[in-house]
């Protein structure tokens, strides 16, 4: 079980944030796409543009997750790596 802290809770806040900037950028550009692709039907392209923007969301947030926990692991393999050279 991890522990709840500051540094932490900055870093969700920030990963969010981040993540709703992208995902409302990234809308636009695949509305725009959709449209000169599919110029017809306005709900259809919303869905579209939805799934699209979701997939592309959860992909990005899953890249950050794994880069995180590498970063962790990396982390606690050098600590004990100077632990040992310490003693």
């Amino acid at each position: 079980m991890s522990k709840v802290t500051i540094g932490g809770i900055v870093t969700t806040s920030i990963i969010s944030a981040f993540t709703i900037a992208a995902a409302l950028i990234w809308k636009d550009v695949i509305d725009g796409a959709i449209k000169l692709i599919f110029p017809a039907d306005q709900l259809l392209l919303k869905f579209i543009a939805a799934i699209l923007a979701t997939v592309l969301v959860v992909v990005f947030i899953y890249a950050i997750l794994v880069a995180q926990s590498e970063t962790k692991m990396v982390l606690r393999k050098l600590n004990t790596n100077n632990r040992r050279k310490k003693k």
